[in-house]
């Protein structure tokens, strides 16, 4: 063989292993959503891989899922971020299959749940694309008349598809991400169908080197009031924290939102003053595991009277067995 021919060769192999896309089950999924993971999103329920009727554990052995969740849900902070609009996007290149962009995304009762169940719209709002070679991507709870795309239409990887909304069954706002494999659930953190049970990992499916770290609680959200906060109107996005208060407050009060708190973790929320010195502290142990929980603190002005300056919340977040915690910081100006 001459070296011409060699080197046609080599040329032909080197530009076949560069114009050749990687699939995606091989950890071409790109994050989904416009937003930070851990820091203004977060997995609050991961695949359910216990194929057991009525039981439930993630790819960790952990409870972080529910009985037959068959993808991951990456929830927002509250409703006024989804509502300021987070985009979603297509974490693979495909083709659309199949889009539901009608439903509303008001927060809505048990009973309005239970109709949405019996008429199989449990996924909201939502998007099917296929990337090929049976593997498939479902996107739902979709905010709506969000969706930006059509069936049949070729999607690539990061382009906008739709915005997180509260659609569907979903009691706040989050973004289900599905992965669907020749018909069989895959947990796209570990590449394995979601009947294998847990404790075992073939290939993420994440691409490489997205920080796609497991996410054991999060706080999600927090803030000062002048009175006991309401949490279902803080759940519904229609109260928002002020910025300032006034010296002449009748109380400070500190709540925050946790995601992801078990029974056994204790809970701390603490207020300092401007001065350094303690306000309150309130430290619990919670009682009953789920998936969102609020608490708050707080005095009544009186005795004790507010100074000017800028107050500082403490919420914490200690695990029953001393390997996890979690801290953010919350401030308000006294003026």
């Amino acid at each position: 063989m001459s070296n011409k021919h060699r080197i046609n060769i080599m040329i032909g192999i080197f530009i076949f292993l560069f114009v050749t896309p990687v699939r995606a089950e091989e950890g071409q999924f790109i994050f989904p959503a416009a937003c930070t993971y851990g820091k203004d999103c977060w997995a609050v329920n991961y695949v359910d891989v216990d194929p057991a009727e009525g039981e439930a554990k993630d790819f960790k052995c952990n409870i972080k899922t529910y009985d037959g969740h068959k993808g991951v849900d990456f929830a927002l902070g509250s409703i006024t971020r989804m509502r300021a609009g987070v985009d979603v996007f297509a974490a693979a290149s495909g083709k659309v299959l199949r889009v539901r962009d009608s439903e509303d995304d008001r927060l809505k009762t048990s009973e309005e749940f239970e109709k949405i169940r019996e008429a199989k719209k449990e996924c909201g709002n939502g998007i099917l694309i296929d990337h090929g070679d049976g593997l498939q991507s479902i996107y739902c709870h979709l905010k709506q008349s969000s969706v930006v795309v059509k069936p049949k239409q070729r999607v690539k990887a990061g382009q906008k598809i739709a915005e997180i909304g509260q659609s569907g069954v979903a009691e706040f706002p989050h973004l289900h991400f599905g992965v669907i494999k020749k018909g069989e659930v895959v947990d796209p953190y570990t590449g394995v169908a979601n009947t294998k049970g847990c404790g075992k990992n073939k290939q993420s499916l994440w691409h490489i080197g997205l920080p796609m770290a497991y996410e054991h609680v999060a706080i999600f959200d927090g803030g000062f009031r002048a009175q006991p906060p309401d949490f279902t109107v803080i759940q519904k996005g229609d109260e928002l924290n002020p910025k300032s208060l006034s010296i002449s407050s009748a109380a400070l009060v500190f709540w925050s939102g946790f995601y992801n708190v078990e029974a056994g973790d204790t809970v701390i929320l603490k207020i300092i003053d401007p001065k350094g010195k303690e306000f309150i502290t309130r430290k619990e142990t919670v009682k009953k595991t789920r998936a969102r929980q609020y608490y708050f603190t707080g005095r009544k002005i009186g005795k004790v009277q507010l100074i000017k300056g800028t107050y500082k919340g403490y919420a914490i977040i200690n695990r029953s067995n001393g390997n996890i915690r979690q801290e953010q910081i919350y401030r308000i100006k006294v003026e």
